[in-house]
């Protein structure tokens, strides 16, 4: 069978399906792999009013994508494994109903819920002037609709469905950004892959920063967790970060009581001769996880966010990948962590999640991860903060 491919919004036509649905039947798939489907439907009620969401299931794993929401992937699941956390906010908001500037510039919290959000374009970080600009937290992108979104079922080589979108940051005297995603996942497989494109389309430099924020909680994260990856280097964020015994700073102790304060890592990773590394959140009886494959020649800096809060104010930890760390963009200016994209120029950046199943697969990346640390880790005990 030729590849089928369907467009599911299109701006420039003034076009989106609001319901829709596509399966292995439909596509006369008979790989032997197992049923499967994409059904987008939109949200109603509440703040969640208006949002598109596409139900991925490949007949192994789920996962949700929200092109209302700049493709950012709201939860999944694989066998008995949820994948993403319990946030206080339950519901998937309508940007319509995000203020970005509420709380001094901290409104992006107001809808953050999602297993995996990205942050940028035009900057990352918490909010505050920069020159004459007054920023918000963690940019713009996350709160951005697709203008363009289209799914594409390919039989061959290997059976896989694949979600195209194109989400645009944009404003005049300001930033002409474009993120072209191709999300997609094999059939029968437990995991997915983004593969994100960030286009400069004005005939002028740009900064741009990008920073993709996976998040966990229960059951891969809890007392005795453990967080894997080859360290170069490793500092606290501030001196609350600090305060833990730096021999530690992987290990999780369990929710904690009321008054607990975030606990944030910056590091730096060892790959191999083609830039290929990997991190792991390793479940605490060992016998499943997570694994988040990417390019340090492509998103170079890594972020371990802890936030051992009690379970219902958002006990969660964040594996986070990017092209700088998550510090004012002022900041990460005057450290040349700050990537600028000339007139025209494109980043790329490939990222794969993977849930491990077993206590051998586990096992296999842990020993992957220790086969990339060359050396053994820097570990600093000054806040970056302090730098």
């Amino acid at each position: 069978m030729p590849p089928y491919s369907k467009i599911l919004t299109d701006s420039s036509q003034g076009f989106s399906l609001k319901e829709w649905r596509f399966d292995s039947t439909e596509a006369r798939d008979d790989s032997g792999k197992g049923s499967w489907s994409v059904t987008k439907t939109c949200l109603a009620g509440g703040r969640q009013e208006g949002t598109e969401i596409v139900d991925i299931d490949n007949g192994v794993l789920k996962f949700v994508v929200v092109p209302t929401r700049g493709m950012s992937i709201w939860g999944g699941e694989i066998q008995d494994i949820r994948l993403g956390w319990d946030s206080p906010v339950t519901e998937v908001v309508h940007p319509q109903f995000v203020d970005l500037t509420d709380r001094g510039g901290k409104g992006w919290l107001n809808g953050f819920g999602e297993w995996l959000s990205r942050c940028g374009l035009e900057s990352m970080g918490p909010p505050g002037p920069d020159g004459s600009q007054v920023l918000t937290q963690h940019g713009r992108i996350n709160y951005l609709p697709a203008s363009y979104l289209e799914f594409r079922f390919e039989p061959e080589p290997v059976p896989r469905i694949v979600l195209r979108g194109v989400v645009e940051e944009s404003f005049m005297f300001g930033p002409h950004l474009q993120l072209m995603t191709e999300i997609s996942t094999e059939i029968g497989s437990s995991e997915l892959v983004l593969n994100d494109t960030v286009i400069n389309l004005a005939d002028i430099p740009q900064e741009m920063e990008s920073l993709y924020h996976i998040n966990f909680g229960p059951p891969l994260l809890g007392a005795g967790a453990e967080f894997h990856a080859p360290i170069k280097r490793v500092a606290p964020r501030d001196a609350r970060a600090a305060e833990v015994d730096m021999a530690k700073w992987n290990l999780y102790t369990g929710p904690q009581p009321a008054g607990y304060t975030e606990q944030v890592y910056f590091a730096e990773l060892w790959a191999d001769q083609q830039g290929a590394t990997q991190a792991l959140l390793q479940s605490p009886d060992g016998q499943s996880g997570a694994l988040v494959a990417f390019s340090t020649q492509q998103l170079p800096y890594f972020t371990l966010w802890k936030n051992e809060a009690p379970l219902k104010t958002g006990y969660v930890t964040g594996l986070e990948p990017a092209t700088s760390y998550p510090f004012h963009r002022a900041v990460e200016r005057k450290a040349g962590r700050l990537r600028k994209l000339a007139a025209g120029e494109t980043h790329e950046a490939t990222v794969a999640i993977k849930a491990l199943l077993t206590g051998n697969e586990v096992q296999a990346a842990v020993q992957r991860i220790n086969d990339l640390q060359r050396e053994s880790p820097q570990v600093e005990t000054k806040p970056m903060d302090e730098a």
